[in-house]
């Protein structure tokens, strides 16, 4: 019988739905979520297209960097592929290594200049053309099959890890698309590349910052534990004692800062990159650590140096100005007091208008100067300056309110009117957070008090300077 006959002569049943779908557009939501608080969180204007494609152009041009260095450490750098059997097989191989030996032996790395060239075309390959994903593919395996054979005796070695890690994030990166909608989905591929490799260099932060707290325990809160770790290594290498250690070993108050300013980091490094606030401050602050561990305790990371500088220090998703208060705002636990303060102060500060009056007086030098040097073009749709000694219907209804035009500016908002003080504040809120006078009227007259108890010096600088000029009141 025919499918359409059964569903006739039989009751509907209802299929229930399976939990994959919802599942399905839980993890849609949530990537997009991920995506949004990458692009946006912590930065203070919008991201336009063109900004958002340029930054993904810049991730293009970070990962031809990775690759030209990577050319570089396999040109200048003897890996140990032919000498790895010279002193015996290795006494603990790696799966890559463990594998390749049951499918072609080992003669295979007796050929070091042939494995070396390999990795150097791949290498320079990928650095022509990123986009080609077999050149990528090509370097990450010769990549891999180094750190494999120089971790297969034994112990294991990290200063390589990252470097591997970061490859592995850049065979993400799309290929070259050209039409719109192609295009739009390779922008999206390519910040979210630079936001893997981005994880995968601060992870290996935070899990050190967990570690630290898991072997130490108890001794996180003693106030000597840094100084103790330094004397045992000053006594493991005394011969040759690093720069820094006998300077820090002496001052207890010194190295506990050090220590607690590292755990701080390490533990919240992968929140770094849902911030872009801090993409360029944070990988400033971890190449000066691995700088001042070198000179401390004689522990070198130069590849971690090089990637923090690629993929943080030169991030496309940082903003283009540099922000203390954003930097502060962006920190993990310490800024939560700031971004409270921040959002009180936006909810004290007047909604969106379309447009904005200043009736000031233009014969007054500092009243003129100080109209003509405010920002507020971002902020409402329009700005009018008014000179209230030559008239008009908005001064007419200034006029017609309990306020003497000589004793100071008004600001229309809607149907509202600002006068004095009040005016002078408004005006700081909607102030514009660019260029120096801005900047400096936002953080002057924002309060109350400080509007309040400057704006009669002002006004009385007005008086002097009209008497000055031999300037009569305005009629009022």
């Amino acid at each position: 019988m025919a499918p359409e006959a059964v569903a006739d002569q039989s009751p509907p049943v209802e299929v229930p739905r399976r939990s994959s779908a919802g599942t399905s557009v839980r993890i849609r939501r949530l990537l997009r979520q991920i995506r949004k608080s990458i692009l946006g969180a912590g930065v203070g204007e919008p991201r336009t297209p063109a900004e958002l494609t340029r930054s993904a152009s810049e991730v293009v041009l970070l990962s031809r960097f990775y690759y030209l260095f990577l050319a570089f450490m396999v040109g200048t750098s003897r890996y140990p592929f032919g000498d790895a059997y010279s002193g015996g097989p290795p006494t603990a191989p790696l799966w890559p290594i463990r594998l390749l030996e049951q499918l072609a032996g080992t003669a295979w790395l007796r050929h070091e200049l042939a494995l070396m060239a390999a990795g150097l075309l791949f290498a320079l390959g990928a650095a022509a053309s990123p986009r080609l994903f077999i050149l990528r593919f090509g370097a990450f395996l010769h990549l891999m099959l180094h750190v494999a054979i120089r971790n297969s005796y034994g112990s294991i070695n990290h200063g390589v890890h990252v470097l591997l890690l970061v490859g592995f994030a850049l065979l993400f990166l799309p290929g070259r698309q050209s039409d719109l909608r192609a295009g739009r989905s390779n922008v999206r591929a390519c910040l979210t590349t630079l936001w893997l490799a981005q994880s995968v260099i601060l992870l290996t932060y935070t899990l050190s910052g967990v570690w630290k707290i898991w072997y130490g325990r108890l001794e996180l809160f003693s106030s000597d534990a840094l100084t103790r770790i330094l004397l045992d290594r000053s006594l493991a290498e005394a011969d040759e004692s690093p720069m820094l250690l006998p300077f820090v070993a002496q001052r207890d108050w010194l190295g506990q800062s050090m220590w607690w300013l590292t755990l701080y980091i390490e533990i919240f490094a992968l929140l770094v990159v849902f911030r872009p606030h801090l993409h360029r401050p944070i990988g400033a602050v971890l190449m000066m650590f691995h700088i001042t561990s070198n000179l401390l305790m004689g522990i070198t990371f130069n590849l971690n140096i090089v990637m923090v500088g690629l993929f943080l220090l030169l991030s496309p998703l940082a903003p283009a100005r540099f922000s203390l208060s954003g930097t502060v705002r962006s920190l993990p636990i310490v800024g939560i007091p700031f971004r409270l303060m921040k959002r009180r102060q936006q909810s004290q500060q007047p909604r969106h208008t379309e447009r904005v009056w200043l009736v000031y007086d233009g014969e007054c030098p500092m009243c003129n100067n100080y109209a003509q040097y405010l920002r507020l073009q971002q902020s409402v749709g329009e700005f009018v300056l008014v000179d209230a000694r030559q008239g008009g219907p908005i001064v007419d209804e200034v006029r017609g309110l309990p306020h003497d035009l000589n004793d100071g500016m008004v600001v229309k908002i809607g149907d509202r009117f600002f006068v004095g003080h009040e005016a002078l504040r408004v005006l700081a809120l909607l102030a514009e957070d660019r260029g120096a006078f801005s900047k400096f009227n936002r953080l002057a007259f924002r309060s109350p008090l400080i509007a309040r108890l400057t704006y009669p010096l002002m006004r009385g600088g007005r008086w002097v300077l009209l008497k000055l000029k031999g300037v009569e009141r305005i009629d009022s």
